[in-house]
């Protein structure tokens, strides 16, 4: 039976000590004799029997490992699937994995399955509907302490977005639990990030209340949909990301009219001042990933609010001020998960079922 391990002194399979980039003869002498495939672009060394494959660019040297799970169609892919066992920092790798799920790092953008890194070597579950279909092992140098992102402190101003925060996440973990695929929060922003992401364009810089909003939480990105969510008017607005906030402002803007081929707007011109699809000091920060948006109003008609929060629609052209402020918007949205409208965590639920 094959036996992987993995431990705070060293990486061992069938008890050879394995060491990044693996030489392939010190590989074939831990597992046998394999099958090998050359691609276009690598080279494929596969153990039929013992559900495991090597990947390499030049053919001698191993840059990662797959555990299999299930037995896939490629031709590269191991005819059985891994049977053997895994051993994770002293303990059973699922049995390790079902008690340390906040410890999984999530390794790209939009990664909702994450891995486990230990001496500088990443163990990344690969999911499918749910389902831990095979493993992926690789190098990864290991966050030193001092580099770890340290979140901004919040301006004293804005103090009251950390009891809102921690109001609005226990709410949500009444619902939705923190092992979800889709439980996307995040630390957060720091200064780096700030320096990095808060100005968007010339004179487009995201507003302090924003700023201080995200530096108590962020989120990550999520392809599909993410836990961090308003529910407006019957739609789910996903909460963004603070760096991919100047990348949706860019996709609103390119849908800016020529000034000869505006249509007609029926909007509170008194609260609202656009004369255009959106005013450029419009700032997203929810998204309905339909083209609608949930923006923070930095310039206000005389009658509007600065900070007002507008649905901005794309088909319809719909401009409705949803809430006063970003406080009101969050307040209100924890008082309907209160009073248990959540039907836009249905979808998120029903993934854990």
């Amino acid at each position: 039976m094959t036996k992987i391990e993995l431990s705070k002194t060293g990486f061992q399979i069938n008890n050879i000590n394995i060491e990044f980039p693996i030489d392939i003869t010190v590989l074939k002498q831990a597992l046998g004799d394999s099958r090998h495939i050359q691609k276009k672009y690598n080279h494929v060394y596969t153990w039929d029997n013992q559900g495991i494959m090597a990947f390499s660019k030049e053919g001698d040297q191993i840059e990662s490992l797959a555990v299999e799970f299930e037995v896939r169609e490629y031709d590269y892919c191991a005819k059985s699937i891994f049977s053997g066992e895994f051993i994770f920092d002293g303990e059973e790798l699922f049995h390790y994995y079902e008690n340390n799920k906040k410890q999984l790092v999530k390794l790209f953008k939009g990664d909702r399955s994450g891995a486990f890194i230990l001496n500088g070597i990443s163990v990344w579950f690969d999911k499918e509907n749910g389902k831990i279909t095979s493993l992926s092992i690789s190098p990864r140098e290991e966050e030193k302490e001092e580099e770890k992102k340290i979140p901004a402190p919040v301006d004293p101003t804005f103090q009251f977005f950390q009891p809102l925060w921690k109001e609005w996440i226990s709410e949500i973990n009444k619902i939705v639990s923190e092992n979800n695929d889709y439980y996307n929060l995040a630390k957060g922003i720091s200064e780096e990030d700030i320096k990095n992401h808060s100005v968007i364009e010339d004179e487009i810089v995201i507003p302090p209340a924003l700023l201080n909003f995200y530096k108590v939480q962020n989120v990550d990105y999520d392809a599909v949909t993410a836990v961090f969510q308003f529910g407006v008017n019957n739609w789910s607005y996903d909460l963004i990301p603070f760096e991919d906030i100047a990348e949706e402002w860019i996709s609103i803007q390119d849908l800016q009219f020529d000034e000869d081929d505006l249509p007609e707007q029926e909007i509170d011109f008194e609260k609202i001042n656009t004369d255009n699809y959106a005013n450029p000091k419009w700032i997203p920060f929810a998204t309905g990933r339909n083209g609608d948006y949930l923006v923070f109003d930095t310039d206000p008609a005389s009658k509007g609010k600065y900070g007002q929060i507008i649905e901005l629609q794309n088909e319809s052209w719909s401009r409705e001020i949803v809430a006063n402020s970003l406080e009101e918007l969050i307040q209100n949205e924890i008082n309907n998960l209160k009073n248990g409208k959540t039907e836009h965590f249905d979808f998120i639920i029903g993934k854990e079922r």
